[in-house]
């Protein structure tokens, strides 16, 4: 603004001439005020401007020096911001053209159309095809909740964590997890390899060690204790002279048939299973688990009268198979204290039992009469109110100064009533009365009159 003489003033604002009065130096204090107020909010404006470049700036900055791939949709899921690291996943498989066109305003469902077109996305058309993979990834987004991974055409996997912005847009966090699923897939491998091991491991060790080892209940080391067990042998008469008349695969088929029966009637009463010496069996109760030694001695006697019928049935089998030599089961129990546990090297270890129980029941085995049982007399003495009366034997064994008293069971003849089978579609039932110890019989009785009930009403036998 500036004066001229006479009665004007020109305002240099726009050019017109105000008369200089009292009404018209108002208006001209006026038009000074708008010219600054207009002046202050231009210049506030710029600053605003400046200060909002220098945020984004700031922004841009923050989110390139992020490792993970960073991108914001808006609520039509368009680019408003991404990174570098974001676009590198598309430059590599897809090419560094399509990752240019990744900008803001560029639609997630066309530039992921573009990726896929470029082969960026194997697994999608497993997933139904890239429209369905673009519907599919736009629910989600409507109710992001659970990472999503996905796998690129060169082997990279993403994981992507997705964050619903209160404007209804998508912050969307892509991390590469491609060692991370390395390291899963070899944890997985070593895992069944474990598993399969393991598996076979469990062929080689009693149901009870292989538990205490891979439960880590007691640590694998050389520290054998003294324990009482009731100790089991079992041999077949006359099998080593059956190597001379059959051919080894025969035998060797009807070794691993025997050996297979009497393990599982050995494991359903528990006992640990020592080892097989050819065609002997070596097992014992009262450790790695005891029930007690009243209860190990009557379960070992109760095993081995179920051995015995299991025998006779197997007999029958072979027999008709042109087996005609008789198999007949001497057996030796004894019941004392024992050294049991791991033995031998720090490389290698055995678990077994010594002690002179264990040679009793070896020598009892190798004396007894085919087809019978010797106890001693301690595990006789715990076991007679469930067997009734045996036959006192003196027997003198080899290593033994002097006859060590003993007493002979017999397992009921075939056609006694003591024994019930019955083989029906739906139905095998097999019970023998005598070598039932009181505590299995009155599970037993508990279960027929259970299953009794069931059948008459139609329903099932439940334990």
């Amino acid at each position: 603004m500036r004066r001229a003489s006479g009665d004007y003033i020109w305002v240099a604002d726009n050019g017109r001439c105000i008369r200089n009065d009292n009404g018209e130096a108002v208006r001209l204090v006026g038009a000074i005020r708008d010219i600054t107020a207009r002046k202050l909010a231009e210049t506030r404006l710029r600053a605003t401007r400046m200060e909002a470049e220098q945020a984004r700036q700031r922004l841009d900055d923050a989110i390139e020096s992020i490792s993970e791939g960073i991108v914001l949709f808006d609520a039509e899921d368009r680019v408003v911001l991404c990174n570098s690291n974001f676009r590198d996943y598309f430059a590599k498989t897809a090419g560094e053209e399509l990752a240019a066109t990744i900008q803001p305003g560029v639609l997630f469902s066309d530039f992921m159309r573009a990726a896929h077109a470029q082969g960026m996305l194997p697994l999608v058309d497993e997933q139904g095809g890239i429209d369905a993979y673009i519907e599919m990834r736009k629910e989600m987004r409507r109710n992001p909740q659970e990472p999503i991974e996905q796998q690129l055409a060169d082997g990279t996997w993403l994981q992507i964590n997705e964050h619903k912005t209160a404007e209804g847009g998508i912050a969307s966090v892509y991390t590469d997890v491609t060692e991370l699923k390395k390291r899963e897939v070899e944890a997985s491998a070593k895992t069944e390899m474990l598993e399969s091991l393991s598996s076979r491991l469990s062929k080689y060790l009693s149901p009870q060690i292989y538990s205490s080892i891979f439960s880590a209940g007691d640590n694998v080391e050389i520290a054998p204790n003294r324990k009482k067990l009731t100790v089991f042998f079992s041999d077949i008469v006359g099998f080593t002279s059956l190597v001379d008349s059959h051919e080894s695969e025969e035998l060797t088929n009807l070794l691993n048939q025997y050996l297979t029966e009497m393990s599982k009637i050995a494991i359903a009463h528990g006992a640990t299973v020592d080892k097989f010496i050819g065609d002997a069996i070596f097992a014992f109760f009262g450790d790695p688990v005891s029930k007690g030694i009243e209860h190990d001695a009557q379960t070992c006697v109760a095993m081995a009268l179920a051995m015995q019928a299991r025998l006779d049935e197997l007999r029958r089998g072979w027999n008709d198979k042109g087996l005609d030599d008789t198999f007949q089961l001497r057996i030796g129990i004894t019941t004392g204290f024992c050294t049991v546990g791991n033995f031998g090297s720090e490389d290698r270890l055995d678990y077994t039992a010594i002690g002179n129980a264990v040679n009793l029941a070896a020598r009892l085995q190798a004396f007894a009469e085919p087809g019978g049982i010797l106890l001693d007399y301690e595990t006789y003495h715990l076991v007679k109110d469930t067997i009734g009366p045996a036959e006192e034997v003196h027997a003198p064994l080899k290593g033994f100064a002097t006859p060590v008293r003993a007493f002979s069971i017999q397992r009921p003849k075939e056609g006694d009533d003591s024994a019930i089978t019955l083989d029906r579609a739906g139905v095998h039932i097999r019970i023998d009365n005598s070598s039932l110890m009181n505590a299995d019989r009155e599970d037993a009785v508990r279960l027929l009159k259970r299953a009794l009930m069931d059948i008459e009403e139609g329903g099932h036998a439940k334990a």
